[in-house]
């Protein structure tokens, strides 16, 4: 690729054009423009979604396929593990609490879910109750109190880990 096409890939913002220009394969121009852009277009996604990952503060990085769905998971009749994975709770403005003893799963499965959320576009944050409850505190002493609520008015998910640990 010329230096000139390169530039304009720049200012035209087509991030990974540039990159993946010569794999896309195609048998007349209208074709290879669509299939290079389709490329731009999930390429672009998975980037955002690994942002939105790391903006999330998740505190690993457990996922849902190498979880061990066992005895151990109990859903109650109205919901099941399709729907819990599909996401639809959160359009639908649902809550989802998983109970259980430690060691179950449920900080494995919330981070599942947030992590899926994020590569679907979803803005999340991950907080452990503790940190959360300090975080408030420290912005009520120092009248950011405001400010901090803004922060949550565009974030579509927030995961509360470790909630049975703090004494109310």
């Amino acid at each position: 690729m010329s230096d000139r096409l390169k530039e304009m890939c720049k200012s035209l913002r087509l991030a990974y054009v540039a990159d993946i220009y010569e794999k896309v394969p195609f048998e007349n121009p209208s074709q290879y423009l669509e299939a290079l852009f389709q490329q731009e277009f999930d390429l672009r996604d998975t980037a955002k979604g690994e942002r939105l990952i790391k903006k999330a503060r998740f505190m690993n990085g457990k996922e849902l396929d190498n979880f061990q769905w066992g005895d151990q998971v109990k859903f109650p009749p109205q919901i099941n593990r399709g729907d819990l994975e599909s996401l639809g709770f959160i359009s639908r403005k649902e809550n989802v609490i998983l109970t259980g003893s430690p060691g179950t799963g449920k900080t494995h499965i919330a981070t599942g879910l947030g992590r899926q959320a994020c590569r679907k576009g979803y803005e999340v944050r991950f907080y452990r109750v503790a940190d959360l409850v300090d975080q408030l505190e420290k912005a009520w002493n120092e009248g950011k109190l405001q400010w901090f609520r803004n922060k949550f008015k565009k974030v579509d998910l927030i995961i509360l880990d470790e909630m049975g640990y703090i004494p109310f």
